[in-house]
C-alpha cells in the first residue's frame, strides 16, 4: 500500500489545539506541540483536534471497500503503543496486539511492556512460547511493519 506523502506536511511547526478548560468548552486556545512524524501516517495523541494530523488522516484514509486485508504501520506509529492500554509487540516485521494478555501473562505485566511499542524484536521471545500459544497469537495480528519515508531517505 503506497502512502500518499504529497499532502502530508513535510516541515514547519506542527501544533495541536485542544481544550484544557472546563467541560463547557471555554478554553480552546491552549496549544501543544504536535509530536507526530511529518513524513508518515503517524498521528499525535490529540489527533481528533490536531489540524495537521487530521489532514494526514484524510489524505491517507483507505476506502472502506478496499481489498487490502493487511494493515501496515511505521515504527513511528508502533512506538505509540507502549503502555498498558495499548501494547503492540514486534515479531520480525509482524505486529501483534498484546494488550489482552498484559494482566494475565505468567511473566508479568512488565515482561510485555518492556518490549512493547517496538522497543525490541520479540522473535526470540515468541520461540520460547508453546506452539499453541504461537497459534493463538495469530488472532491478534495487527499488521506489518514498513519503513517510514523519513527513515528510508536517511
Amino acid at each position: 500500500m503506497a502512502i500518499a506523502t504529497s499532502s502530508i506536511p513535510q516541515s514547519g511547526p506542527l501544533e495541536c489545539c485542544y481544550s484544557t478548560g472546563p467541560s463547557q468548552g471555554n478554553n480552546f486556545n491552549h496549544r501543544v506541540q504536535c509530536d507526530a512524524c511529518p513524513c508518515c501516517r503517524d498521528t499525535c495523541n490529540n489527533a481528533n483536534s490536531c489540524t495537521s494530523c487530521q489532514k494526514k488522516l484524510n489524505a491517507t484514509a483507505m476506502p472502506k471497500n478496499s481489498s487490502s486485508a493487511q494493515n501496515t504501520y511505521t515504527m513511528c506509529q508502533l512506538k505509540r503503543h507502549n503502555h498498558a492500554e495499548s501494547a503492540w509487540i514486534l515479531v520480525g516485521d509482524t505486529i501483534y496486539d498484546a494488550t489482552p494478555y498484559i494482566r494475565s501473562h505468567p511473566g508479568g505485566t512488565e515482561t510485555i511492556l518492556r518490549k512493547s511499542g517496538g522497543a525490541a524484536d520479540c522473535t526470540e521471545d515468541m520461540r520460547f512460547h508453546s506452539g499453541r500459544a504461537r497459534k493463538e497469537w495469530k488472532k491478534f495480528k495487527v499488521g506489518t511493519l514498513v519503513a517510514c519515508p523519513r527513515q528510508s531517505s536517511s
